[in-house]
């Protein structure tokens, strides 16, 4: 259990560690924008959607943009990954989250995995964006979650994250706990994502090391916290 102080410490500005997001396949333009008329008053961290609603988004939101690449299943040749994150940049994205190559994860090819990384992680530098790789944890063991984080890391990315909500599982506290060791010591930060609806969930996964929380439930989360934070 989290003791009171740990979880108001975490819940508190919960709202500015929250990439919002909204990735449903059966979404409309007009969810879409009501997603972001409605997101943007909360102050998140970003807003999360699919790289064909990146134009509309960066013109109307108040929020940063953030766009996946090569989602759910990592599968793009690096090519077209590239392309899609110079795309994502034109049309006004601040960060990207990409799915790796999962294939050489599962291989133990991890210094294919890393050049992957790193070639994506300078282009993204270059064009002034935040890049976080996804591992898709749920596929991975304890072992291969640990030694993707660390390449990640060694690439130079700004953060590893677990899942793209899409996968067999979403986080676990033990996939932050040893994404969190593996990145240690480094300027790369871990993104807990996927089958996080509570603002406890988002609590523990942020007391277990997590420096973010993506989630489509983050105006959930943060009235949940409010309401936790005005109990005696």
């Amino acid at each position: 259990m989290i003791s009171e102080d740990i979880l108001k410490k975490y819940l508190a500005g919960i709202a500015g560690r929250i990439d919002q997001t909204l990735l449903k396949p059966e979404a409309d333009l007009r969810q879409y924008e009501e997603f972001i008329e409605e997101s943007d008053t909360y102050g998140f961290r970003a807003l999360v959607v699919p790289p064909t609603i990146v134009l509309y988004a960066s013109q109307v939101a108040k929020t940063p943009i953030a766009t996946v690449i090569g989602f759910p299943n990592g599968y793009d040749l690096i090519d077209v990954k590239k392309a899609t994150v110079e795309l994502a940049a034109d049309h006004g994205a601040k960060e990207v989250d990409v799915v790796a190559n999962i294939i050489n994860i599962k291989s133990g090819r991890l210094d294919a995995f890393e050049e992957e990384v790193r070639e994506l992680t300078g282009l993204a530098h270059e064009l002034g964006l935040k890049i976080k790789i996804i591992i898709e944890t749920g596929y991975l063991t304890q072992s291969e979650i640990f030694e993707a984080s660390k390449r990640v890391a060694a690439a130079g990315a700004d953060y590893v994250k677990t899942s793209t909500g899409f996968g067999r599982r979403g986080a676990t506290i033990s996939d932050i706990i040893i994404m969190r060791k593996a990145v240690k010591g480094t300027c790369t930060g871990v993104k807990a994502s996927g089958g996080i609806r509570t603002a406890i969930d988002a609590a523990a996964m942020l007391a277990a090391g997590a420096d973010i929380i993506g989630a489509s439930s983050g105006i959930k989360i943060v009235k949940e916290a409010e309401e936790l934070l005005k109990e005696e």
